[in-house]
Order: C-alpha cells, then sequence, then structure tokens
C-alpha cells in the first residue's frame, strides 16, 4: 500500500474514532440529569454532613446525576407537597413519613414501586412494605422505600439508679418497681424523669403504655373494633400518667422544657435518669449510648400494669421514614435508584453508622456498631411489638390536639375519662 493510500486510511480511521467519541460525548451529555429531593431532616445538624455524604457517594456511583437535595421546614412539610401536587411539579424525590394521613392523602402523585424492589423486596419485612403501602393495603401499591423504623421506650442511666441504691441491670418493667424506682431517685435528689408536661414526653409515654393496652388488637382502633373511653386500660393508663406528675416524678421545669433538643440534650447530659425516647434518628440508643458510655444505658419498652392484658409489648412503626418518587418526575427511573441508595447497601450503612437511625433493612450489620443496649431492642423488636396507635388515623392537625389533650390530663384540666372521649372522637373520623 502505498504511503498516500495508508495516511488516507489513517486519516478515515482518525475521523471515525474522533466522531465516536465526540458522538459518545454528546449522548453523555444528553444523559446528564439533576435529582430534585425535598427533606425534612437535611438541615438537622446531626443529619446534614451524612446525607451530604450519601449524596456524594450516589453522585460517584451515577456520574451524570447531580442531587439537589433541598431542606423544607417540617411544620409546613406536606402542605408544601400539597402544593407541589396542585401544580404538578416539584420534586422527584420526597422523604416521607410511614403509615401518616398525609401521605396516603398524596396517594395518587406517587409512583408504585411494587416492580423496582421486587429483586430485594426480602431484605425489608412485610410488615414494613404494608406500612409504605397506601392505607396498609398493599393492593394499594408500595408508595416508598423504608430507610428507617421508629418508636418510643424508656431509656435509664445506670449510674444514677446505682447512685440511688438501685440495681442498674434491673429495669423498673412493671408499676410497683417503676414508682418504687422513681421514689428513691428524688430521695437520693435526681430528677427521676427527664422532660415534662410540654409536647412530647407525655406523648410518647402515652405511645408506649398503649402498647401494652392494645398490643396485637391495636388495629381494632381503625374499624371501631377497640375504643378509648370503653377501655379501662386505657383510662388507667391516664391515671398512672397524672400519678407520676402529682408525686413530683417529672422535671420540676419540665413545662418549659421542649422535648426536642433540650430534654434529650439534658437527659445526655446526665441531667435525670429516665426517659421516654426514641428508637431512630435522635434521642435514641445512639445518642445516649456515645454521651454517657455505651455500657452504662438500659433500656425497656413499656411500663407493665395489671389492667393491660398485654406486657413488654414494643410501641413500633413499621416504617418510619422513606423516599418516595413523585409521579410528575422525568427522571422516575433515577429517582428510584436514589431512594433504594439510603435504604440498602452502602448507603444504608453508612446512614445508620453515622446518625444512630435503626433501620428495616435485616442485610446490614448492626452488630459491629457496639451499642449493647441496642440488642436489647432488638430483643422486643423480634417478639412483641405493637404498631403505633396514633400513625394509624391522623394527620398533622390531630396530631398536635392529642398532645394539647395529653398536657391538660397532666396538669389538671380535663380528667382521663373527658381525655379517652376525646380520643374517641378522633378516632370516630377515620374508621374504616
Amino acid at each position: 500500500m502505498s504511503r498516500t493510500k495508508k495516511f488516507v486510511s489513517g486519516l478515515l480511521l482518525f475521523g471515525l474514532v474522533v466522531a465516536m467519541v465526540c458522538g459518545l460525548s454528546t449522548v453523555n451529555a444528553a444523559k446528564q440529569i439533576t435529582l430534585t429531593v425535598w427533606d425534612f431532616k437535611y438541615a438537622d445538624p446531626g443529619m446534614h454532613p451524612t446525607m451530604v455524604k450519601i449524596d456524594n457517594m450516589f453522585m460517584q456511583k451515577y456520574p451524570n446525576v447531580k442531587v439537589n437535595h433541598v431542606s423544607q421546614p417540617m411544620d409546613q412539610y406536606y402542605n408544601l407537597l400539597r402544593a407541589a401536587a396542585q401544580a404538578n411539579e416539584g420534586p422527584d424525590v420526597a422523604l416521607l413519613h410511614g403509615g401518616r394521613g398525609d401521605v396516603y392523602e398524596l396517594d395518587q402523585f406517587e409512583v408504585k414501586l411494587d416492580k423496582y424492589i421486587k429483586s430485594w423486596r426480602k431484605e425489608i419485612p412485610e410488615d414494613s412494605w404494608k406500612v409504605a403501602a397506601t392505607k396498609r393495603d398493599l393492593k394499594n401499591g408500595i408508595k416508598l422505600i423504608p430507610m428507617t423504623s421508629q418508636g418510643f421506650g424508656f431509656y435509664y442511666n445506670k449510674a444514677l439508679f446505682k447512685k440511688a441504691g438501685l440495681d442498674p441491670n434491673v429495669a423498673p418493667k412493671d408499676w410497683n418497681s417503676f414508682l418504687a424506682a422513681c421514689e428513691k431517685l428524688k430521695a437520693a435528689g435526681i430528677v427521676p424523669i427527664t422532660g415534662g408536661v410540654r409536647d412530647y414526653t407525655a406523648d410518647f409515654m402515652f405511645r408506649c403504655l398503649a402498647a401494652n393496652v392494645y398490643g396485637k388488637d391495636v388495629y381494632g382502633l381503625q374499624n371501631g373494633k377497640q375504643g378509648f373511653a370503653s377501655n379501662a386500660a386505657f383510662k388507667k393508663a391516664a391515671e398512672m400518667m397524672v400519678e407520676l406528675k402529682n408525686k413530683g416524678y417529672f422535671d420540676p421545669n419540665g413545662a418549659s422544657i421542649p422535648y426536642f433538643m433540650d430534654a434529650i440534650n439534658n437527659f445526655a447530659a446526665g441531667k435525670g435518669a429516665i426517659f421516654c425516647g426514641l428508637l431512630s434518628d435522635v434521642g435514641n440508643w445512639y445518642a445516649f449510648g456515645n454521651a454517657l458510655g455505651k455500657e452504662n444505658v438500659g433500656y425497656f419498652p413499656t411500663i407493665n400494669f395489671p389492667e393491660a392484658k398485654n406486657k413488654d409489648m414494643q410501641s413500633f412503626q413499621p416504617v418510619g421514614i422513606g423516599y418516595g418518587v413523585m409521579t410528575w418526575s422525568k427522571n422516575q427511573a433515577m429517582a428510584e435508584k436514589y431512594a433504594e441508595f439510603y435504604a440498602r447497601g452502602a448507603g444504608a450503612q453508612t446512614f445508620v453508622a453515622a446518625t444512630g437511625a435503626l433501620s428495616p433493612n435485616t442485610s446490614l450489620d448492626t452488630a459491629s456498631l457496639g451499642y449493647p443496649v441496642l440488642k436489647d431492642i432488638a430483643g422486643y423488636l423480634k417478639k412483641n411489638t405493637s404498631e403505633d396507635f396514633l400513625t394509624m388515623y391522623i394527620g398533622a392537625f390531630e396530631d398536635e390536639f392529642i398532645a394539647a389533650n395529653q398536657q391538660l390530663i397532666i396538669t389538671g384540666e380535663i380528667n382521663p375519662t373527658k381525655y379517652a372521649e376525646q380520643m374517641d372522637k378522633i378516632a370516630s373520623q377515620h374508621h374504616q
């Protein structure tokens, strides 16, 4: 072959390569997308660095994607989503609560994820997937991928128990031993119950007690087979809360202390012996283990009392939060991958290890985290769960109304019977 022919052939080959490279570059450029994510956790100082890290991990895995993570205020979050739905535009991905009325109301704007999760569905228990479906009915389709489970229970400071002459390795799980422990703590100059009558302390304690009242029959509250005013154990639970207040076992400054984050920080600083906290995110085993020492935190899920037919029941939300994909998204396939990334594999493991979230994903390695109290919690979760009764039929307005009534009963402004009647009125509006 002559030099001229070789030269021409070389030019043609070079031109072909250039064309291919340019073509690929054009295709790649066309595939560059931005995922907009709305979130009510992103501004939380305890969550933000970790979520930034996970977003970066996701963008490294998918270099053609840019994540636009937008923090939204929790108190306005679902109103903002409703406004986005009316305009039929907004985030590709939205953080949602499991089993909440606000989420179910947005059902028609949430993508069904059943086909997407099929290959790895078994990693997460069906109880969680059920709550991730609209109105807990799998026939309606799964609308979010669970990132966390949530629940409530009592943490206690073993060092303060020992200081008061109590056995730090014996949790005061029944009513009489709980009262006796509070009395000894108070006599030793230790605040028995951190928190008080303001906002969530009373709310979360009621949820713990209700787990023993209703147990596995809690779903009867949805159809009227179970009630409040007609249930002697529920009214007894209300009377127990009043008794704790009257005996001075709550923090004497509790009326002016917000639960988030003041009461949580007080317990973490050793300013009280018992705290009704959460299982995931904040005010939990992770935060208190780091602050008080991993070996210094005890746990029990509820207070056993004779009127309640169940014992040691763990108030539980099979889904705390999870990401859903919105129907108006033009990038639904990538949005589904993003929701998955936070719920399984490296993304989920990073989230749990850094934040103390309680993941429903059974494939994650939580034992390596090294928190003994987490083993205790896991034991209750395996055998004694009762789904949190308040998440079944309430939205934001009713949540606040119930919390207000819980405070009124403790301050003596309404009695246990009136409180139970108020609860029945709310429940009747949501019977299925």
